[in-house]
């Protein structure tokens, strides 16, 4: 009898929450942290610093003929976490496959320090990316228990990134802005709630490819579902 009892409330809670959630529409917003390492390894910095170092030597020896050449070194760190926000809609299909699409703003990755010349004088130097994306993407999920399902996703991204170079110096200063963009892939996983009304949320953690190197980003998602027409 004591079996009975739970199996029947085992079914009875599962059925609080085994509302069909297919063809429904949800708005969401998402903010999550960045991390750019692959951006800014050591080879990285390490290019960084002789492009710079090359640079200003080409430099000088344009404006003093036959002079010699500063022994410029430099001293540069990078910064390699942000933080992400990002919206979008989405609809369920099925009870196991939806679709999303959205921008994501992905925050800045830099690069800064000092160049140093024979003299010691000292010329600071700053480069920033900033970084955003929009994206459309496939859903696949688990069956649910309780509300909550695991999924995976995969899907493409059009982004693009601005990045702006300064150096200054005593009370001189320059500065350069480029931009670029490209069409990659991203993929993640995570846990995903529907609540059997309006609200949801998800947890997950997603790779972006940017220029042939990885972003990925650990982030939490708010969710409102309705039907449509409403």
């Amino acid at each position: 009898m004591n079996k009975f009892i739970v199996i029947i409330v085992l079914i009875v809670t599962q059925n609080a929450y085994a509302t069909d959630h297919s063809n429904s529409f949800y708005l969401f917003t998402s903010l999550g942290k960045s991390n750019f390492s692959d951006m800014t390894t050591q080879s990285d910095i390490s290019a960084a610093k002789a492009n710079i170092i090359s640079n200003l030597e080409n430099q000088f020896i344009l404006a003093n003929p036959g002079a010699t050449s500063p022994n410029y070194s430099a001293d540069l760190n990078a910064k390699d976490t942000g933080t992400g926000v990002g919206f979008g809609i989405g609809y369920i299909f099925h009870k196991y496959v939806s679709v999303e699409t959205s921008y994501q703003y992905f925050g800045s990755v830099k690069v800064s320090g000092q160049i140093i010349d024979g003299e010691d004088s000292r010329l600071n130097y700053a480069k920033t990316g900033v970084i955003g994306a929009f994206d459309v993407r496939t859903f696949i999920h688990t069956p649910s228990v309780k509300g909550f399902n695991g999924f995976v996703n995969w899907g493409a991204i059009l982004w693009s990134r601005e990045t702006r170079i300064k150096y200054s110096f005593v009370d001189s200063e320059s500065s350069q802005k480029l931009k670029d963009t490209g069409f990659e892939v991203v993929y993640g996983l995570g846990i995903q709630y529907l609540s059997k009304d309006h609200f949801g949320a998800m947890i997950a953690w997603e790779e972006y490819n940017i220029a042939q190197e990885n972003l990925n980003i650990v982030k939490a998602t708010l969710l409102y579902k309705f039907k449509f027409p409403i």
